[in-house]
């Protein structure tokens, strides 16, 4: 008895459901530093009822912040689940995992419903073993919590076009988890337009359609003005040499195509995929109403990548096309070729067909062994911050055993807030003599230690030059790195006295 649409879309969802629990066990979950930042503003709220990030300037004497750099959606959503009864870190990796659930399920539900439920559980695997998807979810991210929204406004643009509340409402709700969510708005506003019916009718529903967003991100904006500043969230200028950012993008594109080969395979599987849309595009043409979930996946990732190709250009030049950045687009991607194909399928000659069949099935165990790679590395291991030396670090153990009492000053924060339990500040960026003196005569008001980690574990800022030019005497060094503390009589009269 086949299978049914609802059966196959549970029965994928609870395996990535799974999946995404089993890679983040062992070492796992993989921490990175916006980890850092998600988990404390988590805490704060599940704690203390306000949203708080890691306050890292020298000069603050405090040691949390408003959130704002930041949106809230995702550490609002890890702080619910800690209100059961989990720490942050189990929040997380449960949210993550109901988030792979939802959108594995919903795309083998949508796509099935279009097409057939085979073409359904295509999707799903392939989407599944995708290695930029897995990877995020192998950390604490919002990006898999973002997918799963993604998938949702998909859904709701494909089924309920009517209803423009409902595919607007979960696009505001990915834009408070990820500002690149501002990007699915824009595409459910632009879907209403396009959609047959008057002028005023097309105009009424795409502003139906914004409004949930404009609501959440009004609201939001002008929370954090009031708490952090107007500058706070980003700041708007004009950065230009993309080029660079641009190449990334491309060798991320190209390991999507052929994962696990070289760059220049993609060029050629690039080309073939082109053709095949192309082909597949004309033979369905009869076929044609059946494809609005495809233009709408387009759709969505035309405005993704644009919006972040935008932001990019004038909000923050540091954002790159890597793979946690180009996973939600691969997913429209994969999910919209599924689509496009699959109603043409049947209309092929055997051979055609069995040679597709043949390529997607090599695609699938290629991605799958290089997923599975990727996610014995991060439970083995463990990915960024979760990885054995920071875990294992001798300078953080010595300081979750003899740190307490001191205020902290790190040139890496994140290694001992996940592996210490503290909050600590970072260094002065400037080393004038005027930065230098009042640096020292902070740590000598504050009681403070300095944790000066070395490169064991990774590249990180070497602090040598600097340190030799304060008032510091060593307290411990370990393998790591090293404790400093400020030396007798004050540490300020030392500095200007010593000073070149």
């Amino acid at each position: 008895m086949p299978i049914s649409r609802l059966a196959a879309s549970i029965i994928l969802g609870a395996l990535a459901f799974a999946g995404a629990l089993g890679i983040t066990s062992g070492a796992g979950p993989g921490l990175d530093p916006d980890s850092m930042s998600y988990m404390q503003a988590a805490n704060s709220l599940a704690h203390g009822g306000a949203l708080r990030d890691v306050q890292r300037d020298w000069a603050s004497v405090d040691s949390t912040m408003p959130l704002a750099h930041w949106p809230p959606g995702y550490s609002v959503a890890i702080a619910g689940v800690e209100r059961l009864g989990l720490d942050a870190l189990r929040g997380a990796r449960l949210i993550d995992a109901l988030a792979a659930f939802v959108t594995i399920a919903v795309i083998t539900w949508l796509v099935a419903g279009v097409t057939d439920t085979a073409a359904g559980i295509v999707a799903g695997l392939l989407v599944m073993v995708t290695p930029a998807v897995v990877q995020v979810h192998e950390s604490i991210l919002s990006e898999p919590l973002f997918i799963a929204l993604l998938v949702l406004t998909l859904a709701a643009m494909a089924r309920l076009p009517a209803r423009p509340l409902v595919s607007g409402t979960i696009a505001g709700l990915a834009s408070v988890v990820r500002y690149a969510g501002l990007a699915l708005v824009g595409g459910v506003v632009l879907w209403q337009l396009a959609r047959a019916g008057s002028r005023r009718e097309r105009v009424v529903r795409a502003a139906t359609a914004a409004l949930p967003a404009i609501v959440l991100q009004g609201l939001w904006v002008l929370r954090t003005v009031h708490r952090a500043g107007p500058s706070a969230i980003r700041q708007i200028s004009l950065y230009g040499e993309i080029a660079s950012t641009l190449r990334e993008g491309w060798r991320t594109t190209s390991a999507w195509l052929v994962p696990g080969m070289g760059e220049a395979w993609g060029i050629f599987v690039a080309a073939g995929v082109a053709v095949l849309i192309v082909v597949a595009i004309q033979e369905s043409r009869p076929l044609r109403e059946r494809q609005a979930p495809a233009m709408a996946a387009v759709l969505l990732a035309a405005c993704y990548l644009g919006l972040v190709l935008a932001s990019r250009l004038i909000a923050d030049p540091g954002i790159p096309l890597d793979d946690r950045l180009m996973a939600p687009l691969l997913v429209l991607l994969e999910v919209a070729m599924v689509l496009v194909v699959a109603p043409a399928w049947q209309g092929w000659p055997r051979a055609a067909r069995v040679l597709v069949a043949v390529l997607v099935t090599v695609w699938w165990g290629a991605a799958l062994r290089v997923s599975i790679t990727s996610a014995r590395y991060a439970t083995h291991t463990g990915n960024d911050f979760a990885e054995d030396c920071w875990r294992d670090s001798p300078l953080a153990a010595w300081v979750r055993a003899n740190g307490e009492g001191h205020a902290l000053y790190t040139n890496v924060p994140e290694a001992l807030y996940f592996h210490a339990g503290r909050l600590s500040h970072e260094l002065p960026d400037e080393h004038d003599p005027k930065t230098m003196a009042s640096f020292a005569d902070t740590l000598a008001r504050r009681n403070a230690l300095v944790i000066a980690f070395d490169e064991t574990c990774g590249v990180v800022t070497n602090l040598d030059s600097m340190l030799a030019r304060l008032p510091l005497h060593e307290v411990v060094s370990v393998p790591t790195g090293r404790v400093l503390a400020p030396s007798e009589p004050s540490a300020a009269d030392t500095f200007r006295a010593t000073r070149p």
